[in-house]
């Protein structure tokens, strides 16, 4: 039968996926039904002037930061540990792994290890600057912040797997006057008084164009082809949190800890329950701040206040992991995603890390790592957002609520084809308000979705992109269930 053939084909897939795994090295072995054996990279090697030279980077930064320690901890008496830097668990945990991790090939060389350590002893030692900068806040506006006039109300939470049209579809939901997005040169920087030092100097000569065009020239144009950047707009807001703690530096440890740190549908188990405080108390008072920066400036509080209804505030990226503490925190919040075929979303995700920032000492991210460590995270997401997102009133603790929060999913082939339809159903039955914003566009603007200068298919990285289909029916039946054409 159809069925049977079906299974015996998906059957010798797996097996002959397997017998190939062999040769990648010890790879975590829930990936072992998928992955091919790509081709083999040279390992990073670092060179001995890089080396000596970050040496002296971590000099540096230790004796600065060593002038500072005295005021973080009496900051850590009063306001207590910044959720904004590494807990010591954590900087322990990776501060071993160098020593300890055995990735598959290409592997980790000794130059490319002494280098991640000593990224991470830097990263540590500017805890008391960061600290600082955090408590600095506290000591200024810390009783502003705690104001229930800057409560963060209704919020809007876009949480979405990674290149799904997300944040094309946020720049047009940040557009609307009524919502309230950190830029995110704000989100990696949240401190209210650098951002008023910046407006009453830098700014009085450097104007919000000019230093897009000046972050933007640092940007890769392979980047730039994948993703629509501005450093001035919402984006991500995973890739400002990671920077905050030490799950930045897991790609250059090998897939296994690539996939354990960087998931986003579920935390490390080593760091779960702490990441997840970090996490909701990071974008509370994120959310607190930018709405006292309104306050702040006479322009926008004068507007504020002739407006009928409160802004929301908004924040868009990939953070499944925290939905549910989100969920908690605020009852009545929307949450929505935008959902795509997971094996075109894959192929996307896998060139983009590996065209994406990385550090000049090291390199991309071997294709190898990529594709082991992207095809674990990405069914882990397929699945969690599916449970998630299907969630209704009474399923669990979470969502039994008086009033549980909302949940809206988007299909991506909607969004694309027909942009005034999809915004009209979000408004309605996301943000629950009839009418879109005359400042959110009807159309899409023209842009290069093709033909990209990196752009390997999931069989030129190893994957079975037939296998990964049949294991993920479900969610593509889930996917397709929220078309707008079937309402």
């Amino acid at each position: 039968s159809l069925s049977e053939h079906r299974q015996r084909t998906e059957d010798d897939g797996e097996r002959r996926n397997a017998r190939r795994l062999s040769q990648l090295g010890d790879v975590n072995m829930s990936t072992s039904s998928f992955v091919d054996a790509p081709t083999i990279e040279q390992p990073a090697q670092p060179s001995y002037a890089r080396l000596f030279a970050t040496f002296l980077v971590f000099v540096l930064a230790a004796s600065f930061n060593l002038t500072l320690l005295s005021p973080y901890l009496v900051g850590l008496l009063v306001w207590g540990r910044p959720r904004t830097v590494p807990r010591l668990a954590q900087i322990a945990r990776y501060i071993r792994l160098p020593f300890t991790v055995h990735p598959p090939p290409p592997g980790l060389s000794i130059q490319a290890r002494s280098y991640i350590l000593l990224l991470i002893l830097i990263k540590a030692a500017c805890i008391p600057l960061w600290g600082l900068a955090w408590h600095l806040d506290e000591l200024l506006y810390g009783r502003r912040l705690d104001d229930p006039s800057v409560a963060v109300v209704k919020p809007i939470f876009v949480i979405s797997a990674g290149r799904t049209g997300s944040t094309q579809f946020s720049r047009y939901i940040e557009s609307d006057p009524f919502v309230e997005a950190p830029s995110l040169i704000r989100c990696f920087f949240p401190y209210i008084w650098l951002w008023r030092i910046v407006s009453s100097t830098v700014g009085l000569f450097l104007t919000s164009d000019d230093a897009r065009a000046k972050l933007m020239a640092s940007i890769s144009p392979e980047m730039l082809e994948r993703h629509e950047l501005d450093p001035m707009k919402a984006d991500t807001f995973d890739a400002p949190f990671y920077t905050y703690h030490m799950n930045y530096i897991a790609p250059t440890l090998g897939p296994d800890v690539f996939a354990d740190d960087m998931n986003m549908a579920r935390a490390n188990p080593t760091d779960s329950p702490q990441i997840k405080d970090d996490f909701v108390r990071v974008v509370d008072r994120l959310g607190r701040k930018h709405l006292l920066m309104l306050e702040l400036d006479p322009q926008k509080e004068e507007d504020r206040h002739c407006e009928e209804e409160p802004r929301r505030f908004f924040l868009k990226g990939h953070f499944l992991f925290a939905a549910s503490a989100l969920e908690q925190k605020y009852p009545d919040a929307s949450f929505l995603t935008l959902v795509r075929d997971p094996a075109s979303r894959l192929r996307s995700c896998i060139n983009y890390m590996r065209i994406g920032p990385s550090d000049p000492g090291l390199g991309p991210t071997p294709w190898a790592w990529l594709a082991t460590a992207l095809l674990r995270t990405e069914e882990d997401y397929c699945r969690v957002e599916m449970e998630w997102f299907s969630r209704r009133k009474g399923d669990g603790i979470e969502s039994a609520t008086e009033a549980p929060a909302k949940r809206c999913v988007v299909q991506m082939e909607d969004f694309i084809s027909d942009l005034e339809g999809t915004m009209k159903w979000v408004y309605r039955q996301c943000l629950g308000r009839e009418g879109v914003s005359a400042h959110v566009p009807r159309v899409h603007a023209s842009r290069r979705r093709s033909d990209y200068s990196v752009d390997r298919a999931l069989n030129e990285v190893g994957i079975d992109g037939a296998t990964l289909q049949n294991r993920l029916q479900d969610y593509i039946t889930w996917c397709k269930s929220h078309s707008l054409k079937k309402e």
